[in-house]
């Protein structure tokens, strides 16, 4: 195993040099090995105990180690990720099928709201016109990976139609029953910290989370459904195929 360099001199922020060591480390090394001591570690990377403690708690809480009392610290088995080709767009019960995993819908609801201003917005309504949203928790094997928020305008759904026929997905319900059916969707993706969503998520609140924020428009160009849907990044692999223009 290569030495760790000491992250006294690295004048980055002191958690993105711990994680990007450690990370490193974790590469070095095979599933079910056992890192150093605690001690030994925090004095190879020039920090506290404390300070080592809080990131390998990250560290497992996102599933790349695994810690046993009073044994030590030891490497997880890769987990899979579910990856996601940005210009393609599948729900993510769709794409974790692909991958031969379980996807399971929990805390379900669905409900009409005022449409918030953000909604209303990317929808071409006007702020507190009434919405259908459908808030769920996304897992895989039991385990957090998505907490997802959609908002569709009641002149395509009825809240009665949605709450009985839905099965995980807004985008392949309307595929199925709206009239015209989704044609594209355009999306951001921002970084944020987790917040309230880290008990439904099981993981830190100033965890980093994966924000997809996405308006899909039916093929007469209307919108359909805005999202946004919060993804625990080591779950989920994004990318994007860039073409050349001549």
């Amino acid at each position: 195993m290569k030495p760790i360099a000491s992250l006294r001199r690295d004048p980055r922020p002191l958690y993105l040099r711990i994680e990007e060591a450690l990370n490193d480390l974790l590469a070095q090394m095979e599933a079910g090995e056992q890192l150093p001591s605690e001690p030994k570690l925090a004095r190879q990377l020039g920090v506290s105990r404390s300070t080592l403690r809080e990131a390998l708690r990250s560290f497992e809480e996102r599933g790349l180690v695994i810690r046993k009392q009073g044994i030590g610290t030891f490497v997880n088995t890769p987990r899979p990720l579910i990856p996601s080709g940005l210009e393609t767009l599948e729900s993510v019960d769709v794409l974790a099928r692909r991958m031969g995993l379980q996807c399971e819908t929990e805390d379900l609801v669905i409900e009409r709201v005022p449409a918030s201003t953000e909604a209303a917005r990317a929808l071409g309504l006007s702020p507190g016109s009434s919405l259908i949203q459908v808030a769920r928790l996304k897992t895989t094997d039991g385990v957090p990976v998505a907490y997802i928020v959609d908002n569709v305008p009641t002149t395509l759904v009825s809240l009665e139609a949605l709450q009985a026929d839905f099965e995980g997905s807004v985008l392949d319900y309307l595929r199925t029953h709206a009239t015209p059916p989704p044609a594209y969707a355009r999306a951001n993706i921002i970084p944020t910290r987790a917040g309230p969503l880290s008990t439904v998520l099981r993981v830190r609140p100033d965890a980093v989370l994966l924000l997809l924020e996405e308006v899909l428009y039916g093929q007469d160009h209307t919108p359909m459904d805005y999202s946004r849907n919060y993804f625990v990044p080591s779950y989920f692999r994004f990318h994007v195929v860039r073409r050349v223009v001549a």
